[in-house]
């Protein structure tokens, strides 16, 4: 807020309302607007630099429990990951889970023959075929020649007495 002093002079125009400011108050008025000027260079906001050194504590990729693991905890590990079987061994529980199930995803079949994937894969490439199409999509089913499913030998055994 800027306020000025000024003064009428005695012979005014009516009609035009000239005004005069005095000498004292230009001045004045004069050093505020400088003032205003020199306040509203200055950024609002301002660059600092640290002098002083941070102590920033950065995370690691190896945690401490990482480093220290146990024998027990990586035997553990070892026990958990897939080992491959013999083949009539790994053929037997590939048979006898699709007797329980027709079609069999890829997934559930590695956690019932804990086997490797690519392993695995021999095996489906072999004795199964793929399905694309939509009521049994992404799944397994056994090749017709390799079908032996109880219920077939039960009434093969009918027929031939």
């Amino acid at each position: 807020f800027v306020s000025t002093q000024c003064s009428v002079s005695s012979g005014i125009n009516a009609e035009y309302g000239d005004v005069y400011q005095n000498q004292n108050s230009s001045r004045s008025y004069l050093s505020l607007k400088k003032f205003e000027v020199e306040r509203k260079a200055v950024p609002e906001r301002t660059i600092k630099f640290n002098t002083k050194t941070i102590n920033a504590f950065r995370p690691s990729t190896v945690s401490q429990k990482q480093l220290y693991t146990t024998k027990a905890q990586k035997e553990e590990k070892l026990a958990a990951k897939r080992i491959r079987l013999d083949r009539s061994v790994v053929e037997g529980m590939i048979l006898k889970a699709f007797k329980k199930n027709q079609y069999i995803s890829q997934k559930n079949l590695m956690n019932i023959t804990s086997q490797p994937e690519a392993y695995l894969k021999e095996f489906l490439s072999e004795m199964c075929v793929y399905n694309n199409k939509a009521p049994h999509k992404n799944t397994w089913e056994l090749k017709p020649e390799y079908r032996h499913y109880e219920s077939s030998s039960a009434s093969k055994d009918m027929e031939t007495d």
